[in-house]
């Protein structure tokens, strides 16, 4: 696919992430839009959630208040703070609260992705 894509805040399909209650996950860009790259949006809710990547990833906390912990090390997130995922690294993400966050991943797996 060419050319830029513009999404705008609020619309999209939305879906719980894995299925799980408390969280909705917007996939803005998967495999039917690059081969190379994945990005979205995800909002949780007084939720604790453990992950794993099998891919590099960069996570920007949108809103709201994350925890993270990784390797037993723990951080406090607020809007604007980013994380660094690199591919291997077992992970907790959680929020008392309600949070948001933009991600993108490289390289995309449609298996991961949720698109195979």
């Amino acid at each position: 696919m060419s050319g830029m894509k513009f999404f705008r805040k609020g619309e999209g399909t939305w879906e719980a992430w894995r299925g799980l209650e408390g969280t909705r996950i917007r996939r803005l860009v998967g495999t039917r839009e690059s081969e190379t790259i994945g990005a979205g949006i995800m909002t949780m809710e007084k939720q604790t959630i453990v992950s794993g990547n099998e891919f590099d990833e960069v996570i920007v906390v949108l809103d709201g208040e994350y925890r993270s912990r990784s390797e037993g090390v723990e951080y406090e997130a607020k809007p604007g703070d980013v994380f660094w995922v690199p591919a291997g690294t077992d992970f907790e993400l959680e929020t008392e609260t309600t949070a948001t966050v933009f991600y993108a991943r490289y390289p995309m797996d449609p298996k991961v992705a949720g698109e195979s």
